[in-house]
């Protein structure tokens, strides 16, 4: 019945769908074109480097958002989970083990966010938000606001090291935007999510637990996320209460972007992955040029703007 609801709510193909990655390739190309630097070997394997940790957490982030929900919490839990595996690490902690923890513990505070939404009826915003707060805070206590510095060579080799040529960062991106787009497109909880998102009542009435596929993307969203904070720090070494706030921004930009609704009921992996690629592009192209990085987030949030009144403006349109 799942597969029936979910077939019933795909929606047609639509330019507009694609407006966001349509307006990112365009600034991109217009960018190469003003700095031949930004196409060099060197940059783009930079490039994919960096875009590699705001693509874990859009991945995350996609999950809930084609429920309908929104999960501002992904930013913080990953610094929080960065803090958590420098020190357990630090402490003698086997890296194997330090990892499965600190992702064990990213399920809770994602499962926390989640029953607080399927079961408190708080909205989605609201208890994310409220994660946010608890995540930094938890961040803070752990740390004493110190960086924890990290040498072992075993967990640096997952965001340093590289395989056949390719960073190990960016193979673990390629690898997980391909299994999600699996998930999502060719299993049952793939196909209930879509349902749901598109129509809840229906995809209740049709048999399907709504409670706990909404339940299961917060859990999901905040491993991407627990996973992404893991690779950060072991690039930069170093577990710090700095990293996290504000890195919600670009993973719901990078969704959107990618031609994710809002309202849910759209989107996919390999979309995401391409809508977080295009603003790392941005980025990159612009610090080439020397801008700052605040003025880099006018020109992402002007981009993300424009994707999302692309999309809204013929729906508008026809309802007067």
């Amino acid at each position: 019945m799942g597969k029936a609801v979910s077939q019933k709510n795909k929606k047609k193909i639509h330019l507009a769908d694609f407006s966001g990655i349509i307006l990112g390739v365009l600034a991109v190309i217009i960018l190469s074109i003003a700095n031949p630097k930004f196409i060099s070997g060197t940059n783009l394997g930079n490039l994919g480097q960096q875009a590699s940790i705001n693509v874990l957490l859009s991945l995350g982030m996609l999950l809930v958002i084609v429920t309908g929900g929104i999960d501002l919490s992904v930013g913080t839990i990953a610094g929080f989970a960065g803090v958590l595996v420098a020190g357990y690490i630090t402490q003698g902690m086997p890296v194997f083990w330090a990892i499965m923890l600190v992702l064990l513990i990213g399920a809770f505070l994602g499962a926390f966010s989640g029953v607080m939404v399927v079961y408190g009826g708080v909205a989605p915003f609201i208890a994310t938000l409220c994660m946010q707060t608890i995540a930094r805070g938890f961040t803070l206590l752990y740390t004493h606001s110190r960086s924890i510095f990290v040498s072992d060579e075993k967990f640096l080799w997952i965001g340093n090291a590289a395989a056949f040529g390719i960073p190990i960062p960016i193979i673990i991106m390629v690898v997980l935007t391909i299994f999600l787009q699996f998930v999502m497109r060719k299993t049952t909880y793939g196909r209930s999510l879509y349902a749901y998102g598109g129509n809840p009542n229906a995809s209740y009435l049709a048999g399907i637990n709504t409670n706990l596929v909404v339940l299961k993307a917060y859990i999901y969203s905040a491993i991407f996320a627990s996973f992404a904070g893991i690779v950060l720090a072991s690039r930069m070494a170093v577990g710090s209460p700095l990293v996290g706030p504000g890195m919600e921004g670009n993973a719901i930009a990078a969704v959107v972007i990618g031609g994710a609704s809002l309202a849910g009921g759209t989107g996919n992996a390999i979309n995401t992955l391409i809508g977080a690629l295009i603003i790392g592009s941005i980025s990159n192209a612009l610090n080439l040029f020397g801008m700052q990085s605040y003025l880099q987030k006018v020109v992402i949030g002007f981009i993300t703007l424009g994707a999302v009144l692309i999309r809204s403006l013929p729906e508008k349109l026809k309802k007067h």
